[in-house]
Parts: C-alpha cells; sequence; structure tokens
C-alpha cells in the first residue's frame, strides 16, 4: 500500500473506525482520484488541441 494511504488508515484506525467504514472510505477517495485524473486528461487533451491550433495559425 503507498505510505499516503496506509497513513490515512493508520489514522483511521487510531480514531475507532471499523474495518468497514476504513474500505468505504478508501474506496470512495480512490474513486475520487481516478475522476481527478481523468478530468486532468480531458484538460491537457483540450490544451494540446489549442496549442496544435496556434501553431497551424487557426483561431481558437
Amino acid at each position: 500500500m503507498e505510505p499516503g494511504f496506509q497513513a490515512i488508515v493508520d489514522c483511521m484506525v487510531d480514531a475507532g473506525w471499523t474495518r468497514g467504514e476504513v474500505m468505504r472510505s478508501l474506496r470512495r477517495l480512490i474513486a475520487a482520484d481516478n475522476m481527478t485524473q481523468k478530468e486532468n486528461a480531458k484538460v491537457e487533451m483540450q490544451l494540446a488541441i489549442a496549442r496544435a491550433m496556434m501553431r497551424a495559425g487557426k483561431a481558437l
């Protein structure tokens, strides 16, 4: 497990969270991270298209 996730899990366990609560929270955290990565990829694609259009001398 990545050190960051391990630290989060350790804090949750120390705070008295159950295994189920920890797992649900980690799934939500991973889902949010996946969504962020998808959105970042979309933005990168749009920037690449805009750069290519500018180099080609086309208006945005």
